[in-house]
């Protein structure tokens, strides 16, 4: 193992000291720029010299000047204070939230629906803020918060996030998405077994959509096992618009962008709900920059609940 060089009995106001004297060419010149007095200076000198185990500076009645081992000593004091103050203002910036980066790891919905609405706001507010937005299914979200890939995570609640601090976000209710002529859309009570003789359109098994609606008994079989499955949302919107059927998802998912022309109304029965959080790493606090935009994305969601086929998650 490879000890420390630097002493324990070497402050920053020495270092200071130290250099002041070097520009300054004299103790009276450096202890009027620190706002101390020349035997106060005299002694952060010693001290400092006691430490390093050399003579740094040569005194005289008038002037101070440095000895060659101090002279090489400057060149580095002068860089590492440089770096010191190089990291001093990223943290002020990041305090400020003049600059940092944000890195959000999401279901595609969320992304959609809940994120990037929040982005030209907070672009406008804080420009100098640097955002990664990655679209990930729900397991991937938690192994990426887990691994500290990403800031914080939004997904669907997972037994296996149990290690993370999951925060309630919102919570969303299948439905039935379907041309906006679709007479199904209009009933007052809409059923899953309205859907048992009609063509449907699912999402493939490795999803979270597919494993809630399999875990429901009331589900007719051309939901839980459609003649068509699709990945990803623009393939469902292709599928549905090219009349090849009709598709069950949560609510947030009808607000994608790509499905604005179809239409969505909720199962009334069976109801399946499902918990969208947000996930992030325990006892890890948020940087100033990841904190702005978590409260934004909290705002977001608080003003689709109400809205049919939301409500609130905790």
């Amino acid at each position: 193992m490879v000890m420390p060089v630097f002493p324990h009995n070497v402050s920053l106001r020495q270092l200071r000291a130290f250099v002041e004297v070097a520009d300054g060419g004299s103790f009276a010149a450096a202890s009027r720029r620190l706002f101390i007095t020349q035997s106060a200076l005299s002694e952060s000198i010693r001290q400092l010299e006691a430490a390093v185990g050399l003579r740094l500076v040569d005194r005289t009645t008038r002037t101070a000047g440095l000895t060659e081992a101090g002279a090489l000593f400057l060149l580095d004091v002068r860089q590492a204070l440089d770096t010191l103050e190089q990291g001093m203002r990223r943290v002020g910036d990041l305090a400020s939230l003049r600059g940092g980066d944000v890195r959000i790891v999401a279901a595609p919905s969320v992304l959609a629906a809940i994120v990037m609405p929040c982005l030209p706001a907070l672009r406008a507010a804080h420009p100098g803020v640097r955002v990664s937005l990655h679209e990930e299914g729900g397991d991937a979200v938690v192994r990426w918060v887990r691994e500290g890939a990403a800031d914080f995570g939004v997904g669907g609640w997972r037994d296996d996030a149990k290690p993370l601090e999951a925060e309630p976000l919102l919570e969303d209710a299948m439905g039935l998405l379907a041309l906006p002529d679709e007479p199904l859309l209009r009933r007052r009570r809409l059923l899953a077994s309205h859907l048992a003789d009609r063509a449907m359109v699912g999402y493939t098994t490795d999803t979270a959509i597919h494993a809630l609606l399999s875990a429901s008994a009331e589900v007719p079989a051309s939901v839980r096992a459609p003649a068509l499955r699709v990945s990803n949302t623009v393939l469902l919107q292709q599928a549905i618009a090219s009349g090849l059927g009709m598709a069950v998802v949560p609510a947030l998912i009808a607000r994608h962008p790509a499905l604005q022309a179809l239409g969505f109304a909720p199962l009334a029965a069976p109801r399946i709900l499902r918990r969208v959080m947000v996930f992030r790493r325990p006892r890890r606090a948020l940087s100033p920059a990841a904190e702005v935009f978590r409260t934004a994305i909290l705002r977001q969601a608080a003003a689709l609940r109400g809205l049919p086929g939301f409500g609130d998650a905790a």
